[in-house]
């Protein structure tokens, strides 16, 4: 933890004091339920969070925490049935977008707002060239020629880093490696100047030195285009090193929210801490990486109270109520009973301490 603590220390501090004056994206209460034979999973649960202008927002939790269901649900990609958003708002441009009609939100999907999806050779069509593919979605937003929508392709794609340009945008996606897909998919995204870039685990099952290639161009294209990037990842080095706030997600809610050095250096939330205690740290003797006891609960079956309570030394009877999310600091929020139990004792102390 002690090079990630340092690696946040090396950012620079955002740009936004209050994320929510200068907002592009802001999700309120947000609840995103799946009907099924079985019973209704309530992936997402009624979460809150805004991405500043220019800003990098981190999303991070184990799997089934519904991470990638809030970005889904931000571009209207749920599908339906069995998905739907059962209640809160995704406000962007001025306008909710769980109110607005299909028609509507396609003209935002892919142009305002563009995703990079986990995996490009499923997210990539294999019977088109990957050319095609870029520029059928720059002909859909932009009034532009055919042949200057494939020069625009072909000027995305060296701008992401692919050499040949002119001869690769005829290629299909099978002849690409796994790291030229994804610079594929980082050139679609982006090839109608988003104002914000969703990327849902951009780095997955591609090489560390790729991971750090592809991380480093999509931080210098935020730079030169001024959007705003919500980051979708497990790796915590990856937020350290790219993000200048972080969302902890754990079974459907929010754990806990604060900017990327405040996390990092004073974790809050039991969950976080043990996010982080599960790193490995090569500075330690120990053989063993830490666990987190337990699974993530079915979103079919949620228990009452925190969520994390089944997983949780700190456990007490007060953990089968609900816990809000409360501000413990300039925006620094945590969900958790233990927490707020300690900074009360520690203020009666104080107070004692006074007196």
């Amino acid at each position: 933890m002690t090079r990630l603590t340092r690696s946040c220390d090396n950012r620079q501090a955002v740009s936004v004091t209050d994320p929510n004056s200068l907002a592009i994206l802001e999700i309120e209460d947000l609840k995103t339920y799946f009907y099924t034979d079985i019973g209704v999973a309530r992936a997402v649960d009624g979460i809150s969070f805004s991405i500043g202008k220019g800003e990098t927002v981190g999303v991070v939790g184990e799997s089934g925490c519904g991470k990638s269901v809030t970005a889904m649900s931000i571009i209207g990609l749920i599908p339906k049935p069995p998905g739907e958003i059962v209640g809160g708002a995704i406000h962007f441009g001025g306008r909710d977008l769980t109110k607005i009609s299909e028609k509507e939100l396609r003209k935002v999907r892919g142009n305002s707002i563009s995703m990079i999806f986990q995996e490009p050779m499923s997210s990539l069509n294999p019977v088109y060239t990957v050319g095609d593919q870029i520029i059928e979605g720059i002909l859909v937003h932009q009034d532009l020629h055919p042949r200057e929508a494939r020069a625009l392709a072909i000027e995305m794609l060296k701008k992401v880093g692919i050499p040949a340009a002119e001869s690769r945008v005829d290629e299909y996606p099978h002849q690409m490696s796994g790291g030229m897909r994804q610079r594929v998919m980082i050139a679609m995204a982006l090839a109608s100047e988003p104002l914000l870039l969703i990327a849902d685990e951009p780095t997955t099952a591609l090489d560390v030195t790729i991971q750090a290639q592809i991380l480093e161009l999509i931080n210098g294209l935020q730079k030169e285009a001024g959007m705003s990037v919500l980051l979708i990842t497990h790796d915590l080095g990856v937020v350290a090193e790219t993000c200048d706030r972080v969302v902890v997600m754990y079974a459907g809610k929010v754990a806990e929210m604060a900017d990327v050095r405040t996390l990092f250096s004073k974790p809050s939330h039991p969950y976080t801490g043990a996010l982080f205690r599960s790193l490995p740290d090569i500075s330690s003797r120990e053989s063993e990486l830490a666990t987190i006891p337990g699974m993530v609960p079915s979103a079919f079956e949620f228990p009452e109270g925190c969520r994390f309570r089944a997983r949780c030394g700190y456990a007490t009877d007060i953990c089968t109520q609900e816990p809000p999310l409360v501000e413990i600091a300039p925006q620094h929020q945590v969900a958790c009973h233990h927490h707020q139990k300690a900074a009360a004792e520690q203020l009666r102390t104080l107070a004692g301490d006074q007196s």
